[in-house]
């Protein structure tokens, strides 16, 4: 049997109205683990089972996979929509993109 903590699903999505924010949606009652571990990779919560990552250099995606990265070394379940994936997966070559 699983320990209590470990049960935690986590689902990872794009904000709807911020779409460079993330969202994380726990859905067991009693998350420490995912909320210790989420928290440390910069999300904040607002609510008792809901967690947003937002950064002022949107890469929030980039982030979100490091998040995944731990909770799921930590035996933990993630499930990362599939817009927020294609987000992840997508390369930035900031080199070819020179800031003024």
């Amino acid at each position: 049997m699983p320990h209590p903590d470990t049960a935690a699903h986590v689902r990872l999505d794009r904000h709807p109205h911020h779409t460079s924010a993330v969202t994380a949606t726990l859905t067991d009652s009693s998350p420490t683990t995912a909320r210790a571990l989420l928290s440390v990779h910069g999300f904040r919560p607002t609510g008792e089972h809901a967690l947003v990552l937002a950064r002022i250099d949107h890469e929030e995606p980039h982030y979100a996979e490091h998040a995944a990265q731990a909770l799921r070394a930590a035996g933990l379940t993630v499930e990362i929509t599939p817009v927020l994936q294609e987000d992840i997966d997508t390369e930035w070559d900031w080199a070819g993109h020179p800031l003024h």
